[in-house]
């Protein structure tokens, strides 16, 4: 399988303004496309993003037992996530990144939490990377095979491409500078102290995906499935995601398998 650069999963809480229902974060979605476009060398990257004040605003009103039942909640779900999608892709192409989006609730149907089939999905980004492309997939409502829906977080998303893929590195954007414990930025975590971390973070009010502690699960997945560096930084602050793709430290989280360094 071909190997990918970097996943970068762009928060909800960064490009959204997850207290205001359906409500972008223009300012801070233009300066990532900024950034990118910046680049003088074109990463292989593959973008995600969480669904902030769009899907999670939706479908809490339907949750039940972690699945939403209700066909009007399902397709009020996907349609608000369309609409985030469309925002992104017009910032995007305005300034020159031909972003490709991809919806999971397409492509998926959810076993034991877990999107299926893989294959092809996988194929469809590297099929997109080969055309110069830079693919996009956002977190979403995907159908199971009890023929309810439940929401497939972005993290998994992130997760499963960066592990799949053999990224060099699993980013994960938020409107903080990092993983946050008695209001001070933990600067590295370990492998061995992940279990104990989780127990120590909590999520955002609304956040129907679990919020840092549960980013934190899926690096912990990550890394035990050979992944080497996750990073959780503060996206909403300029330059600092043109700093990380350029293998310079940043005043983040650094969750490290073994070896040091992003570049």
């Amino acid at each position: 399988m071909d190997r990918i650069d970097y996943v970068i999963k762009l928060g909800g809480s960064a490009i959204t303004n997850k207290d205001t229902p359906l409500s972008p974060n223009t300012e801070v979605i233009e300066s990532i496309a900024k950034e990118l476009a910046s680049l003088q060398c074109r990463k292989r990257i593959a973008l995600v993003y969480g669904g902030g004040s769009y899907g999670h605003f939706i479908a809490r009103r339907y949750l039940e037992n972690g699945k939403i039942s209700s066909p009007q909640g399902i397709a009020e779900t996907r349609s608000a996530m369309l609409s985030l999608t469309k925002k992104l892709t017009d910032v995007f192409l305005s300034q020159g990144i031909p972003i490709f989006c991809i919806n999971p609730s397409s492509c998926f149907i959810l076993k034991y939490g877990e999107p299926e089939p893989k294959a092809f999905f996988l194929k469809l980004i590297l099929k997109a990377l080969g055309a110069g492309l830079v693919p996009a997939i956002g977190g979403d409502i995907v159908l199971n095979k009890e023929c309810t829906a439940r929401v497939l977080s972005g993290d998994t998303i992130a997760r499963m491409l960066a592990t799949e893929l053999n990224a060099k590195a699993l980013l994960f954007g938020s409107d903080v500078d990092g993983i946050l414990y008695n209001n001070k930025v933990i600067k590295e975590i370990s492998k061995e102290e992940m279990k104990r971390m989780q127990s120590k973070v909590s999520g955002r009010n609304g956040d129907v995906t679990g919020g840092m502690a549960g980013k934190l699960k899926e690096v912990d997945k990550y890394l035990s499935q050979g992944g080497e560096l996750s990073v959780i930084f503060n996206l909403t602050k300029l330059g600092v995601l043109t700093k990380i793709l350029k293998g310079q430290e940043v005043e983040a989280t650094y969750i490290r398998s073994h070896h040091k360094g992003v570049g």
